[in-house]
């Protein structure tokens, strides 16, 4: 097997995975194929799918948490990085960051992703949890997917991929997402840069530094409060995750080397040696407190391997 996949990219046997995550946690995957281009990529998904090996598509490594186990398997890094700009549309591959992707925009003069450049991971990741920032999601500018299914490369549109609050068609089904197109509108550089700064500076200012995987949880549908949203909430269609949590006492609660951020609640930071198994105990217990306060569930927003 791992002559086979080296044909196609760079294969590393046994390498931890806290070297490739934001959260700095995970444990050895069997393989890691880092690979470089579409064609190489649908190339190994053919010989892992003939081989029935298990697979994971890692991107930029954030909004994911690896068990200290480990994967088996193959964990496939997506190091696709070509962009295309072709009038209002813009051809990413599902490898390229998405705040670089932003940048591009800018530069093209195309308004409407100028939010990106906020958002951690790649552009597949962003697609795959319908990821968002400053009122504006993915489904916004997504005009089609390029998908890896069952040995096939195929077209998804925007209605096929099946977007809803921080989800997507990606997150239950085994599509990969080669490529993304973004359609956007006409603009104007400067404007859109002293944008883009605003966004960059608010993340700075509400955001924590350091280790983490970005949002823990999804906020919260006010459908779950039956009538009786927190009046800071009264107008919105979801009340904050990480309000929730801040009002749970819960910030600065410490497991092992993770905390819950004293700058946003909805993050959890690790100081460096800390484990997937103390997240996870960090995670449930943040998930009881603010359930026995408030009576709603929290979702996890971070994919769980």
């Amino acid at each position: 097997m791992y002559k086979e996949l080296k044909k196609y990219g760079k294969v590393k046997l046994n390498e931890p995975m806290s070297k490739h995550t934001t959260f700095k946690i995970g444990g050895p995957a069997d393989y890691f194929v880092i690979v470089d281009s579409i064609d190489n990529l649908t190339a190994v998904l053919k010989v892992l799918s003939e081989q029935d090996m298990s697979y994971f598509m890692l991107g930029g490594g954030s909004n994911v948490l690896i068990s200290d186990e480990g994967f088996a398997g193959a964990v496939i890094k997506v190091n696709c990085k070509e962009i295309k700009v072709e009038d209002d549309v813009i051809i990413a591959d599902a490898g390229c960051a998405t705040a670089q992707v932003a940048e591009v925009t800018i530069k093209a003069k195309l308004s409407g992703f100028e939010w990106g450049v906020c958002v951690p991971g790649t552009i597949g990741g962003a697609v795959r949890g319908n990821a968002g920032a400053m009122g504006l999601e993915m489904k916004d500018s997504v005009y089609k997917v390029e998908i890896w299914r069952d040995g096939e490369v195929l077209e998804l549109n925007n209605a096929e991929c099946k977007f809803g609050y921080r989800d997507s068609i990606f997150k239950s089904g085994n599509d990969i997402i080669l490529r993304v197109h973004l359609k956007l509108q006409k603009g104007e550089s400067k404007d859109l840069m002293a944008k883009a700064l605003q966004h960059i500076q608010f993340r700075k200012d509400t955001q924590p530094t350091g280790f983490s995987s970005g949002c823990i949880f999804k906020n919260v549908d006010i459908a779950q409060f039956h009538g009786k949203t927190p009046d800071e909430f009264a107008d919105k269609m979801y009340v904050s995750a990480g309000w929730l949590i801040d009002k749970s006492g819960l910030k600065g609660e410490q497991i092992g080397q993770v905390q819950v951020s004293e700058k946003h609640a909805n993050f959890i930071t690790n100081f460096g040696g800390g484990s997937a198994s103390d997240v996870i105990e960090l995670i449930a217990k943040i998930k009881e407190k603010v359930y026995d306060k408030f009576s709603v569930n929290l979702e996890e927003e971070i994919q769980i391997i």
